[in-house]
């Protein structure tokens, strides 16, 4: 299996796009280099990754630009674009939404929580409709972007977007993104920020491998100490962004990712954009099997000016091989039709499947749900009236949320084929 993963590509309302794009040359390299290294692979990225910060204001235009350069990226790479699986970082936070009052006197009632209650505290915030509104608010902008590959959050039941991917020998690579930014504004500080309790409740399973990402690292969590422990028990791959310097931490049962950005500001010290393509592989069967995992850092150098591999003792890549649970794959119960080849997503709605691990419930609807975003508002609301996939409850609901309902009710009641049809339609006549 192939992860391309990206972080902090800072797209900026007023430079992407324009004739002086001080990015647009590396944005291009990137795109190459990319596609070369995918080539070089011989695979095709099963999911691309991105570490937060897609935006640089978490304004419309730029996540409207995003979605335009992810698909470039994704059809050159031989992926496509449901395969794209996103987080929020702090710059995907709108920053006069979060310094309103009523917003940061939430935030200065949580960070005053004295360490013993803050996991109450912050559950009590996220639980409650008023403030767990309030918090989420900022992430307006990064949602409606976010929600056509459904990894949009909403407190208390969605902060962690989540998919799962089928690994070579049948077992689960389980994806979860964490939101470390619902706190976040200009007043940011290292040890300031936080994970919600959600975050410490994966659980382990012998056919299930954790990869996790969360935008902040340790270092700017408050929970930071709680969370490595926690997640070196139980996430073997950890990807994060944020400080925009790539380090690799080899662990005995984990590596951690900490990633370059995509377009760190120029005038930062040590400027070094870059990328990773991280390669999985298991191997051995029953109680021999291993995590195979090599990592590809490819960072920016100038004259000349192109991307190149990191070295790690004059290797090209970073590698570990991870211990895993002694576990044999059942039997298949599901006739060939319906069988998924190793490195892709699983399909939620497979006739025959047997454990609920292989099911991601999104996967069957990302392709659609990517067509429908791009239609009109009018339009999407027209197909789901059609199909009465709207109900009263609704209507104070943002755009969204509305419409992830409207794909969750029509998987309910069989009717996605129907959906399909009326978006094609749709598409056609814009």
């Amino acid at each position: 299996m192939l992860l391309l993963h990206l972080s902090d590509i800072h797209f900026r309302r007023g430079e992407v796009g324009t004739a002086m794009d001080p990015n647009a040359h590396l944005r291009n390299e990137l795109l190459r280099d990319a596609a070369v290294q995918c080539q070089r692979i011989g695979q095709v990225p099963a999911a691309v990754l991105v570490s937060g910060d897609v935006a640089f204001a978490g304004d419309k235009a730029e996540y409207d630009y995003a979605l335009r350069w992810l698909e470039d990226l994704c059809t050159r790479c031989g992926t496509a674009l449901p395969a794209v699986f996103v987080i929020p970082g702090n710059h995907d936070v709108v920053r006069n939404i979060a310094s309103r009052h009523l917003v940061q006197t939430i935030h200065r009632d949580i960070k005053a929580t004295d360490q013993l209650f803050l996991e109450g505290a912050l559950r009590s915030a996220l639980t409650d409709v008023d403030s767990g509104t309030l918090l989420y608010e900022a992430l307006g902008p990064y949602n409606d972007f976010a929600g056509q590959f459904f990894c949009d959050l909403k407190p208390p039941e969605r902060t962690i977007a989540k998919r799962d991917l089928l690994l070579n020998d049948g077992s689960i690579l389980r994806m979860s993104g964490f939101n470390s930014a619902f706190l976040s504004s200009a007043l940011d500080r290292p040890g300031d920020l936080f994970v919600d309790p959600a975050c410490f409740q994966l659980t382990r399973e012998d056919n299930v491998q954790h990869l996790v990402m969360c935008h902040h690292p340790f270092s700017w969590l408050r929970q930071g100490n709680a969370l490595e422990d926690y997640l070196n028990d139980i996430a073997c791959l950890q990807l994060f962004g944020h400080e925009h310097t790539n380090r690799i931490h080899v662990g005995r049962d984990n590596i951690r990712v900490a990633a370059s950005a995509a377009h760190p500001d120029r005038t930062e010290n040590g400027w070094e954009p870059g990328y990773n393509l991280i390669q999985l592989n298991v191997d051995g069967v029953g109680d021999q099997r291993k995590l195979d995992v090599e990592i590809h850092v490819r960072v920016w150098q100038s004259r000349p000016g192109e991307f190149r591999a990191k070295t790690d003792r004059q290797r090209e890549s970073f590698r570990q091989s991870i211990e895993l649970p002694s576990w044999i794959a059942p039997e298949p119960d599901v006739p060939p039709s319906h069988q998924t080849s190793g490195g892709h997503a699983i399909e939620g709605d497979a006739q025959g499947v047997s454990d609920p691990a292989r099911t991601d419930p999104m996967e069957s609807l990302r392709e659609i749900s990517i067509r429908f975003f791009k239609l009109t508002l009018s339009q999407k609301s027209a197909i789901a009236g059609k199909l009465n996939l709207l109900e009263e409850e609704d209507a104070n609901q943002p755009d969204f949320e509305r419409f992830r309902r409207v794909f969750m009710r029509a998987k309910e009641r069989g009717l996605i084929e129907q959906l399909d049809d009326e978006v094609k339609k749709a598409g056609r006549g814009r």
